[in-house]
């Protein structure tokens, strides 16, 4: 069966290229580098990423089940530049990776004031429900509520937030582990928060609309 054009011609023009950086490369080793399990025998990857279980297909790269456009891309670049590196499990923010002072400063500052206006009143319940649903784990931390999405096996993306009292609104902030810039540029960095953050405001609406159910 053909393969249907990306609609999106600016995905389409970077997932050209994608593409050719793959072409070639050995499974096993790209397989040992990204932390994704390969399956020699169906010649397939398989892979947990926003609350969706993820086969990608050596050498056609054709991935299931259909993804947002961005989210195929950011699986295709963390492919090809994933090094191995392992987590130091020290959080940063987006701003200070590596020349990411102007995209990633500009995310962070962006993204705290989405995230005090979207979740600032939400009951803290429904939200730990929102990242359960995405497939994050909920640890103890210094903030109300942290929860650590696996968007790559060697890229998580933490949430903290603090919610809005009588005096002080909420705020919340996304970081990412010190070894992020070994596995996606500032730019695919900031891609995918944006997309976590999307898919975050979604799962939340959904779950607000299932409760007005009568």
């Amino acid at each position: 069966m053909q393969e249907q054009a990306p609609k999106n011609r600016a995905f389409a023009e970077m997932r050209k290229p994608a593409l050719q950086r793959l072409h070639g490369k050995a499974a096993e080793d790209m397989a040992a580098r990204t932390g994704i399990p390969f399956d020699r025998q169906r010649q397939v990857f398989s892979l947990f990423s926003l609350g969706k279980d993820i086969e990608i297909d050596y050498s056609g790269w054709n991935i299931r089940p259909v993804l947002d456009e961005w989210h195929q891309l950011l699986i295709l670049h963390y492919l090809d530049m994933a090094d191995g590196t392992p987590l130091s499990h020290q959080l940063m923010a987006f701003g200070d990776l590596p020349s990411g002072m102007v995209r990633g400063g500009g995310f962070d500052r962006q993204s705290e004031r989405d995230l005090s206006l979207r979740l600032g009143h939400v009951p803290q319940k429904q939200v730990e429900q929102a990242c359960r649903g995405l497939g994050a784990a909920l640890i103890s931390s210094n903030a109300d509520l942290c929860a650590v999405f696996s968007l790559f096996p060697n890229y998580p993306i933490t949430l903290k937030f603090w919610f809005a009292d009588e005096d002080i609104p909420g705020s919340g902030r996304l970081f990412l582990d010190r070894s992020a810039s070994h596995y996606l540029s500032v730019e695919d960095a900031v891609t995918a928060g944006s997309l976590l953050l999307d898919a975050l405001f979604r799962k939340l609406h959904a779950l607000s609309a299932d409760a007005m159910q009568p």
